[in-house]
């Protein structure tokens, strides 16, 4: 799937200054069966004070019934009823919606349904990522409702190469509140450099459609830490998270779901770790494998089958490793 966008040539990003004027950027969310969550989320987006170019909704086996009137309420909104072939497909689809009707968006900002944004959301990234030429991604402090506990301040990558939402469930005391970079932009509320995503891009796909569901955005992000793009982290631009999966309830996420989660941190690893990086942390990583075989073996035995799906998906991903490295920088 090609995504529309303009090509950039590579070379020397330099800071550029900051503007007065919030760049032009269009806004896409990735919905399945929430339509309560969608409500919300497009009523925060209406309240915007910088307002996009345009809202883009891909709706995953939609209910006609509920569709209808969404879209009934939105008018102002795009919707497109698709088949469900999971996260990636339907964020791929957005980026290459944009930029075959609003070519002029210098940003595309992804939203999962049950994201509210703060009003100052949009404009306050807008500014940093714009600011910055270097930055592919970016996003924002996302809070549990009510706002006093912490969701997601960024991703960072542990030595056994788990990702972690950064203060995910701590209390907000303001411990990240420092504009800085991080190594990954979680993607429920993810804004993208529209002019860096060519060369992010493998074979026409941002996000690896091959995931379905879970990790596509650190899959992306680190493979944009690679070539040289940084992610930024602004925590003046605030949203609400409702976030489905939490540890506390992991028993209640369908089975197919875990397995997705559990399969792709195998497939990641391979499309993106260097010979280098897996040799230094081996002992840290093989550790931490046989600490999740033993808890699949006795608490989850359901997800075992993703071992399989892991080692089903190796060719492609390593397909996709190759055409990486190729675009990676060297060393002199």
């Amino acid at each position: 799937m090609g995504l529309g966008l303009p090509e950039e040539p590579r070379g020397v990003r330099k800071i550029s200054r900051r503007v007065a004027v919030t760049p032009q950027f269009s806004v896409g969310v990735i919905h399945y069966k929430a339509y309560s969550d969608l409500e919300r989320c497009l009523a925060a987006i209406k309240v915007q004070q910088a307002q996009p170019a345009a809202v883009y909704v891909v709706d995953a086996d939609a209910d006609p019934e509920m569709f209808e009137r969404v879209r009934g309420a939105h008018p102002e909104v795009d919707f497109d009823a698709i088949p469900n072939r999971g996260y990636g497909a339907g964020a791929n689809r957005i980026l290459k919606w944009v930029g075959d009707h609003q070519g002029g968006s210098e940003f595309v900002l992804l939203l999962n349904p049950d994201v509210e944004l703060d009003p100052n959301f949009c404009e306050r990234l807008l500014r940093s990522m714009e600011a910055e030429s270097n930055v592919a991604l970016g996003s924002g402090k996302l809070l549990r409702p009510g706002g006093k506990y912490l969701d997601s301040a960024g991703i960072r990558v542990r030595a056994n190469r788990r990702m972690r939402d950064r203060g995910s469930e701590q209390l907000d005391e303001g411990q990240f509140d420092q504009r800085e970079y991080v190594f990954g932009a979680t993607g429920a509320a993810m804004m993208l450099r529209r002019s860096a995503l060519p060369e992010l891009a493998i074979e026409g796909e941002l996000f690896d459609e091959d995931f379905f569901l879970y990790l596509e955005d650190t899959d992306l992000s680190w493979r944009a830490n690679l070539l040289g793009w940084r992610v930024l982290y602004e925590p003046t631009a605030t949203a609400i998270h409702t976030r489905g999966w939490r540890k506390r309830d992991r028993s209640r996420i369908p089975v197919e779901i875990r397995r997705h989660s559990f399969k792709n941190h195998y497939l990641q690893l391979v499309k993106n770790e260097t010979a280098t990086g897996l040799l230094l942390r081996l002992p840290v990583i093989l550790g931490w494998e046989v600490l999740r075989l033993g808890f699949a073996v006795l608490r989850d035995r359901a997800i075992l089958p993703a071992y399989r799906d892991a080692w089903r998906g190796l060719g492609p991903a390593l397909h996709k490793r190759r055409i990486l490295q190729s675009r990676v920088p060297r060393v002199r």
